[in-house]
């Protein structure tokens, strides 16, 4: 009973028209500003750009201030005790002059920063694809449990005439066994599709954070638009210059090569210019000559440029110097390896957009032939040529087409997205375009 209410439940939501339900292009601008992970990712991107203020403020001014204040006690034998305050100011400057390490330090954090905001528009991209994969297996899941439920009505139908054409004497016990066993298979599916339906459904929602009601179905018949360029080295040629994995990770590799510049630094010598300005309240110090008028307050500065060598640091910069050409060899490995994964996922999007088309035409006749097929059986069974069970393989091959069919589709349209996201091009233009093919444009 709870079966045949939450069926009933669910084919009311499919009954539901486009004008009551979700775009793709909603679902996507919903999940932009509730996604968790493209938010985290936002805020990562926010944190790495303060890199590059910080490597700059290794070469602006460093000024600092000090003040003490000291009450002193002392206990002399023989003499009064001496009891005093000491007052104590300092105001340093320090600018740096010649300092290689932080220069270079300025260049790494623009490459930081350049990462981070590729890695931002990437996060982009897969939020685009997540929700368009969400978006089309709830429309999956859905055919699913509508074909079920067609092919659950149809094979009750068969059950039934097996069963009169059993009592009657036209039909042996075989027939309305494996017309049952058939039905028995479909109410399982049945079971299967609710349940799977229910699981996207969920993930629909925890990614645009509140439930959706329903979502526009795809138009008929599906438009199908080849790769244009329709030329896949084109397309692998793009990508080698705008991927934003190959972009990621080119900028990795200019960081570990300018860390090993830094690290090589550490042998050069620094300049800086420092002044710097005291003032001291001491009375102790002027005990003796207070009675001449000498002041317990003295001031002093100093201007001048500060040069350091490194001479020895017990191997510490060689170290950090082949450590630092290790790791560039590892991005430079990082970096050939991003290249050609691209490479490889541009090639393998393509074909699966070509050969989706190819799939998609190939099942529409397919249909159509085992539509044909079912139709003639039927008229054959009625004319006892054909018996019941081939009326059930017949029909079971309809339904299987029809998924088969609705499964390529929605692959068809994903690699779409997928091809333009291996390149770096993948926009929200792309995703309107996808949503044109829905019931609502």
């Amino acid at each position: 009973m709870k079966l045949k209410r939450l069926a009933a439940a669910l084919a009311f939501g499919l009954s539901i028209g486009p004008a009551m339900g979700e775009d793709l292009l909603t679902i996507y601008r919903d999940a932009l500003v509730s996604d968790p992970v493209y938010q985290a990712q936002r805020a990562q991107r926010q944190a790495t750009i303060e890199k590059l203020p910080q490597a700059r403020a290794g070469y602006l001014p460093f000024v600092s201030a000090q003040a003490s204040y000291f009450k002193n006690y002392n206990q002399r034998d023989g003499t009064d005790d001496l009891d005093y305050n000491t007052r104590n100011g300092n105001v340093s400057l320090s600018q740096p002059i010649i300092r290689v390490q932080n220069w270079i330090a300025i260049g790494q954090a623009e490459k930081v920063v350049l990462q981070a905001d590729a890695t931002l528009a990437a996060a982009n991209q897969d939020l685009i694809l997540r929700a368009a994969q969400a978006y089309f297996d709830v429309l999956l899941a859905q055919d699913n449990v509508a074909l079920s439920q067609s092919q659950k009505t149809a094979f009750s139908e068969q059950l039934a005439q097996a069963k009169r054409n059993f009592e009657v004497g036209t039909a042996t016990i075989v027939d309305t066994l494996e017309a049952q066993a058939r039905y028995d298979q479909t109410l399982a599916t049945e079971i299967r599709d609710i349940n799977d339906l229910e699981v996207k459904r969920r993930a629909l929602q925890q990614l645009v954070g509140k439930v959706v009601p329903g979502l526009v179905p795809l138009k008929e018949p599906l438009a199908l638009v080849p790769p244009q360029p329709n030329d896949i080295e084109a397309w692998v040629t793009q990508a080698s210059e705008s991927s934003l994995t190959v972009i990621v990770a080119k900028a990795g590799n200019e960081i570990a090569r300018k860390e090993v510049d830094r690290a090589q630094a550490g042998h050069l010598p620094t300049l800086d210019f420092s002044a710097d300005y005291n003032v001291n309240r001491n009375p102790a110090s002027t005990l003796g000559q207070l009675a001449t008028g000498v002041s317990p307050t003295s001031k002093s500065g100093s201007v001048g440029i500060v040069l350091g060598i490194p001479i020895f640091e017990g191997g510490l910069t060689q170290s950090r110097v082949r450590e630092a050409v290790a790791l560039r060899d590892r991005a430079d490995q990082d970096l050939e390896n991003a290249q050609r994964s691209t490479a490889q996922n541009v090639r393998q999007s393509f074909l699966f957009v070509t050969n989706g088309i190819a799939g998609v035409q190939a099942l529409e006749r397919a249909l159509a032939s085992t539509q044909s097929q079912l139709d003639s059986t039927i008229l054959g069974r009625d004319v006892g040529v054909r018996t019941s069970v081939d009326v059930l393989n017949a029909q079971q091959q309809v339904i299987q087409t029809r998924r088969d069919l609705q499964q390529v589709r929605y692959g068809y349209l994903m690699f779409t997205l997928r091809l333009k996201a291996a390149t770096g091009t993948l926009t929200e233009a792309d995703l309107e375009a996808v949503n044109r093919t829905l019931g609502r444009s």
